[in-house]
């Protein structure tokens, strides 16, 4: 049965587990022959290495997987609890930073739980995957949640438009599901959908890659985009019909010149999410490179469907609409871009040509003077 979702008005402090209040963690409630969730390590390499090329099933791990000596670490730190509750509210304070395991969060960090044991920091993936690992280790019921909201990412760079998602847990206890979640960032009436910990596998490789890309910006060097491509092709190995994954794969395609491909991964990925804007964005991309603006401006304007507020992709809408030779088009596009973002140079620029171009001198001086206040 398919994965289904449920709403917290619950606010999560960092490190703490949140009883989720009047609703259901639907999906889990089927048969293991229905729906399976869970997986034991050897479970899941069985599971995925068919799903890869026979020259990479080296690379399939379990994010999850904790050593012998990490469980018994768990149990004994958690050995005094009388509830199920209590033991996963006392594992989640070991792991955080300052009690028993000392992990800290940090944002750009994706590793398997004994690695994020052994640095003592992880990314909101890493910390989930430890706790999972080593709640199951334990005797509870524990999953992975995927708890990202509209995942497009505004960025004004070509086709980097690539994200990584949120990733939490959830547990069942005696108080029934609660929500567990390293960053404390759950924002009221957010969604959260369980997934299995195939899918989990797949945001591992997907955050790896985009962490190479990411570092690589911060950093001032030269983006490994051999290496992202490889960990996102991993990703939709693992997980087909990740529309996340299959439009940074397009994105790494492009990156390294293979058009085609990029093409046909940002396709895969507006099938698997029709509500996906950031591959469309990215197909405008592509066809303004190959020279196709009323092409580029279809992508867009469907692009904008789904993020309407996005004033770089109503910029590239307008540049894309004057190539094509709209020129009262591309004025609206240029204005919905300063509108919603005020110090947008670009196409303040751009419209007060295009006012000059029809001859509306004065409101030209108005865009130019008003740019500089």
């Amino acid at each position: 049965m398919p994965a289904r979702q449920l709403s917290s008005h619950t606010r999560v402090p960092r490190g703490l587990v949140a009883a989720v209040l009047g609703v259901a963690l639907l999906g889990l409630g089927c048969s293991a022959a229905e729906k399976r969730l869970a997986y034991s390590p050897h479970q899941l390499r069985a599971e995925v290495s068919p799903r890869v090329p026979v020259g990479r099933a080296g690379d399939v791990i379990v994010p999850f997987e904790p050593t012998a000596a990490m469980v018994a670490r768990a149990k004994k730190y958690t050995e005094g609890a009388t509830t199920a509750y209590s033991r996963a509210d006392m594992l989640v304070r070991a792991i955080t930073a300052g009690h028993q395991f000392d992990v800290q969060w940090v944002p750009v960090v994706t590793t398997v739980a004994r690695d994020t044991l052994e640095n003592g920091h992880g990314n909101c993936l890493s910390m989930t995957s430890l706790f999972v690992g080593l709640a199951r280790g334990i005797g509870l019921d524990a999953y992975y949640v995927d708890a990202s909201d509209r995942i497009n990412e505004i960025g004004r760079e070509e086709e980097l438009i690539v994200d990584n998602g949120h990733i939490a847990a959830t547990v069942h206890t005696d108080r029934g599901w609660s929500l567990v979640d390293f960053t404390g960032e759950l924002s009221e009436y957010r969604t959260f959908r369980v997934i299995d910990d195939v899918e989990a596998l797949a945001h591992y490789y997907n955050n790896r890659g985009y962490e190479r890309i990411s570092l690589a910006l911060l950093e001032g060097r030269e983006v490994p985009w051999d290496q992202a491509l490889a960990d996102f092709q991993l990703a939709t190995y693992v997980q087909p019909g990740f529309a996340r994954a299959q439009n940074n794969l397009g994105v790494a395609h492009a990156r390294l010149g293979d058009d085609a491909a990029a093409e046909a991964a940002y396709r895969l990925a507006v099938r698997a999410d029709e509500d996906f804007a950031a591959p469309r964005h990215n197909m405008g991309n592509l066809s303004m490179r190959q020279g196709a603006p009323d092409l580029a401006a279809y992508w867009y304007t469907l692009a904008i469907k789904f993020q309407k507020h996005n004033p770089y992709a109503h910029y590239h809408l307008g540049l894309a609409l004057n190539q094509a030779g709209d020129l009262d088009g591309s004025i609206k596009a240029f204005q919905r871009a300063i509108a919603l973002k005020h110090d947008y140079a670009e196409p303040r620029n751009l419209l007060a040509a295009a006012y000059r171009r029809q001859g509306r001198m004065e409101e030209a001086e108005r865009v130019r003077t008003s740019q500089r206040q």
